[in-house]
């Protein structure tokens, strides 16, 4: 059964050459942190703002944008590091990532992803983009992570096992 989930998955990858990887992930990124974030800013009223302009206040959510984008940038160095030619781009990752930030957490890019979204939420002043955020935190916590860590176990086994028992899934107790 392993085998023909292998094989299904093998034939969903994409092969991308490794000068695409950077590109592809910046346009992600882009939708997902800066363009979905603006979007849903659009919804309601924003608190701070004066003249379509935000006011110095909302300005403290950069840095959490900046940090939270960076962070995920990072993530995607250890992801990517270690290719050389092609890269499989789809459900079977060919190797676990124990570096970096995956040291203290198994998910960085989300919580990377969330810090972002926090930064939006104050720089826009918008209870849309924090229902946003809270809509896509339950996405990933009850469907994205626990899909990808039953994946993990199919394909790494016991090396997955023991890296989940030492690394938490969050931070700290969570």
């Amino acid at each position: 059964m392993k085998a023909e989930r292998t094989k299904r998955n093998e034939n969903r990858d994409l092969l991308l050459p490794r000068w695409a990887i950077p590109l592809v992930w910046a346009v992600i990124v882009c939708i997902i942190q800066v363009l979905l974030p603006w979007a849903v800013s659009k919804i309601g009223i924003r608190f701070g703002w004066s003249q379509q302009s935000p006011g110095p206040w909302n300005l403290t959510g950069l840095p959490f944008i900046v940090v939270g984008i960076t962070l995920y940038a990072y993530c995607l160095y250890f992801h990517f590091r270690s290719y050389r030619t092609s890269v499989k781009v789809g459900f079977s990752p060919p190797h676990l990532v124990y570096g970096g930030l995956y040291k203290f957490s198994r998910n960085p890019m989300y919580i990377s992803g969330l810090i972002a979204w926090f930064g939006w939420i104050v720089f826009y002043g918008s209870p849309a983009v924090l229902i946003g955020l809270m809509l896509l935190w339950l996405f990933f916590a009850f469907r994205m992570i626990p899909q990808e860590e039953r994946q993990l176990e199919e394909l790494f086994g016991e090396d997955y096992l023991a890296y989940k028992r030492t690394v938490r899934r969050w931070f700290g107790r969570f």
